[in-house]
């Protein structure tokens, strides 16, 4: 399957399509090995390398052109960290559950909608 989005993806497949699940899944797989006395500072830097590298990874290796679509799945990576418990954002502070929740919900439902395949 295409990561791209195009003309005929229904909903569900554009969702999918703009959360970057292997990016999610290496914060998850990283984040349990994380020490609890390391945790704020190596949260950080795992949050902060695995946002940059995320557009990166959408272009370079899973061929993604459009740049709303390398945009909003980077935001949906963002999202889905800030909705994790014991993030860096719950680390430092920032994170209420149920803002979390409605952010997640809200983001999830309405970004298939926004982002178009890319025009060629």
């Amino acid at each position: 399957m295409s990561r791209s989005i195009n003309n005929e993806n229904p909903y569900l497949e554009r969702l999918l399509k703009l959360i970057p699940t292997e990016i999610v899944g290496a914060y998850l797989a990283l984040a349990g090995i994380i020490p609890s006395h390391a945790e704020k500072t190596f949260k950080l830097i795992l949050t902060g390398f695995l946002l940059i590298l995320t557009p990166f990874y959408l272009r370079i290796l899973s061929k993604v052109k459009n740049a709303l679509q390398i945009t909003a799945s980077t935001i949906s990576f963002a999202v889905w960290i800030y909705s994790l418990e014991g993030s860096i954002f719950d680390l430092w502070g920032y994170y209420q559950a149920w803002l979390a929740s409605f952010i997640l919900i809200l983001w999830t439902l309405v970004i298939p909608f926004f982002v178009k395949p890319a025009q060629k």
